[in-house]
């Protein structure tokens, strides 16, 4: 600090003492690339060269005919003074100061590829930040039998894996230089392949049965700490949550839901303390739950120490070129707006955009996840806002894929972004939002009839109970992909508490519906005791002293607890197949669900009425010709048809949904070829 100090006297005596001047167009900072490019002026100067010093690296600028200058330098310590002077030393200019936010490491894509029981190990690079040579080591990271790695220090190795079925990983250490970073891959052995793990087109298997549940630290208890959750978590391995989602826990302005943040890098002190989130990702882990953080990767807070600086200095602030400042034509752009201060924001005038076509910005934000999935060794990540950087670059999601799966190849990135769009899973995501394509209405709701939070108008509540089986159909068929995962939910942190609008019965309904759809179900903290109150009233959900089960006047605790049981005991209601069966009734609605030789039909009535409605189960076919038993898995009632019958009669109350599992004495039903 003193030398730093009597550097930069001795540059001001100096500028002074001689009459010229060299002037830096920057500040102080901390910078998210090496790689740097610093811009001047000149006044005064005899000759037209310039000498920089970045430590004790120097190098030469020639200063143009509008009087500046430019020179691109690359830090190579945590700490930099950067300064420029004339050829003859007379005139210095004076000193900045930049901070790496990080270390620069290599970064290197593991893979596999696969000849017979061989599995060849292999590295793409990423990024060498230093050009230097790069050495690897494998090594086995867990196995279900024994391996040996051939070739083991080399960019490329083999191995030969055993028949033992399970996943086998491999995590390779890159040297450079005195640094090194470790990267996995993954090869699994199912009962008839060997199959490597693709980045941009495989997920972890535990991701298929993930059932999700969406925590609000501050409001899950009055002034709620992590210990409040860590000992509400025996519970909610009860109600059968096996996925465990935590809003943002990072320092923001506000200390509400978290999404204002102002330090990527620290954690909010309110919640607790660093070891007391260890302890509850601790015990998750310890009761087979995986964990996600929430990361809110497309904005700060204006009142981020970055913004605070733009703000107040413009242009001569080096995190001027990290936030959008122009509307850029992109998608959404018409949600765009500019502040007072130069900044674009969307629909939250204190939430500024982080510009996404920048470089250092990019890698900021790539760091800040490396960060917490490093430091935590956490399961994934619930992605803020996704459509809003992907609208204005849709290239860095499938390079934060790259980069993230090559640390823990068996994450969750769950993007908030429009499930309907295919594009959306080959940005780099596992999984987004049930929204539609609507590009009018970001957050249009598959469910949602209309956007009028107050009232929650869906398709379970439409005023023309004959129409919404046809808008239920349109959410499951006419609503884009219908390949890949999406987040199905009735309730969220920016959704009304659904059975406010839609009451006790209807909510049964639905929720039985959305536990036996492809995807990834989610309850959202205080849904499964008929919680009503809105998020945005801060009043806490549950009690420390308290189970959640004794707050549940609804009796909507053993309900869930039985939908996430049954969704966790068959196949058919996890599995991506599945039809609508025609009925006579227009407030009826069936879909036929499947997996191998498992069959479940799942029937809701719609409307209000008690009614018997006849089931077209022509596309189930019965291997024998004895009569079939449908048996419904939420009631225990048992239905026959004749193994010859065309159509099932039902009888359904009104508000209802069974889930009819299809069996008979002799042999399960299997489904004819679609």
């Amino acid at each position: 600090m003193y030398k730093t100090y009597l550097l930069s006297l001795s540059i001001i005596f100096f500028s002074y003492a001689n009459g010229g001047s060299i002037t830096l167009d920057t500040r102080d900072a901390t910078v998210w690339l090496p790689q740097q490019t610093i811009t001047g002026s000149v006044s005064g100067l005899s000759s037209n060269k310039l000498k920089w010093h970045v430590n004790n690296i120097s190098g030469t600028a020639t200063v143009h005919s509008n009087s500046k200058f430019s020179f691109s330098c690359i830090l190579t310590e945590t700490k930099n003074i950067i300064w420029v002077e004339d050829a003859g030393g007379n005139i210095i200019s004076d000193s900045i100061h930049y901070t790496l936010g990080y270390k620069p490491l290599p970064e290197v894509k593991p893979f596999a590829s696969i000849n017979g029981n061989t599995a060849k190990l292999k590295t793409d690079i990423i990024d060498n930040p230093y050009n230097l040579p790069l050495t690897y080591k494998w090594a086995t990271l867990k196995s279900p039998a024994p391996v040996s790695i051939h070739n083991a220090s080399n960019a490329s190795a083999t191995v030969q894996i055993p028949n033992t079925k399970g996943d086998y990983f491999f995590i390779v250490t890159v040297y450079a230089g005195t640094d090194s970073a470790k990267y996995t891959t993954c090869v699994s052995r199912t009962d008839t392949s060997l199959q490597a793990f693709k980045i941009s087109k495989d997920h972890a298997a535990w991701i298929d049965s993930a059932l999700i549940y969406e925590i609000t630290p501050y409001v899950f208890v009055k002034d709620g700490q992590y210990p409040d959750i860590t000992k509400k978590l025996p519970e909610l391995k009860q109600l059968g949550v096996n996925t465990i989602w935590l809003q943002p826990i990072y320092k923001s302005h506000g200390n509400e839901q978290g999404y204002d943040v102002i330090d990527y890098f620290s954690l909010r002190t309110d919640l607790g303390t660093e070891q007391q989130l260890r302890d509850l990702i601790a015990t998750a882990k310890n009761l087979n739950m995986h964990v996600l953080f929430d990361f809110v990767p497309n904005h700060t807070s204006i009142y981020h120490p970055y913004a605070k600086e733009v703000k107040q200095y413009g242009t001569l602030s080096h995190y001027y070129n990290l936030y959008q400042h122009k509307i850029d034509g992109a998608k959404y752009s018409s949600q765009e707006n500019v502040d007072a201060d130069g900044f674009v924001h969307y629909f939250w005038k204190d939430l500024v955009n982080i510009d996404y076509t920048n470089a250092e910005a990019q890698r900021w934000m790539i760091e800040a996840y490396k960060y917490w999935l490093q430091k935590f060794d956490i399961d994934g990540y619930r992605i803020d806002a996704a459509w809003a950087f992907n609208a204005r670059n849709p290239s860095f999601g499938s390079q934060l894929q790259t980069i993230l799966k090559s640390i823990k190849p068996g994450i969750l990135l769950l993007a908030e972004d429009k499930g309907a769009l295919h594009s959306v899973y080959t940005e780099g995501y596992d999984a987004a939002y049930d929204w539609t394509a609507d590009s009018n209405w970001i957050s249009s709701w598959s469910w949602a009839t209309d956007y009028n939070p107050p009232h929650n108008p869906t398709v379970f509540n439409y005023f023309d109970e004959n129409k919404r089986s046809t808008l239920l159909d349109n959410s499951f068929f006419k609503n884009g992909d219908t390949t890949h995962m999406r987040l199905r939910f009735l309730e969220n942190n920016d959704q009304q508490r659904f059975i406010t609008a839609h009451g006790k019965e209807r909510t049964k309904m639905a929720s039985a519906i959305l536990f036996a759809l492809p995807g990834l179900p989610m309850l959202y903290n205080g849904q499964e005791i008929g919680y009503q109150r809105s998020i945005n009233s801060n009043r806490a959900i549950f009690k420390a002293s308290q189970s959640i089960q004794s707050l549940d006047t609804n009796n909507l605790f053993p309900w869930y607890e039985k939908l996430l049981e049954l969704r966790n005991n068959h196949d058919a209601l996890r599995s991506n197949l599945m039809e609508s069966l025609p009925v006579n009734l227009e407030t009826m609605y069936a879909l036929h669900r499947w997996q191998n030789n498992e069959n479940i039909i799942v029937l809701t009535n719609l409307g209000q009425e008690d009614a018997t409605t006849v089931v077209n189960i022509k596309s189930i076919k019965k291997a024998t010709k004895s009569a079939v038993k449908y048996t419904d898995l939420i009631t225990h009632e048992n239905f026959y048809a004749d193994s010859n019958a065309a159509s099932l009669n039902i009888f359904m109350k009104g508000y209802s949904t069974r889930l009819l599992l299809a069996t008979d004495a002799d042999s399960v039903f299997i489904a004819v070829d679609k």
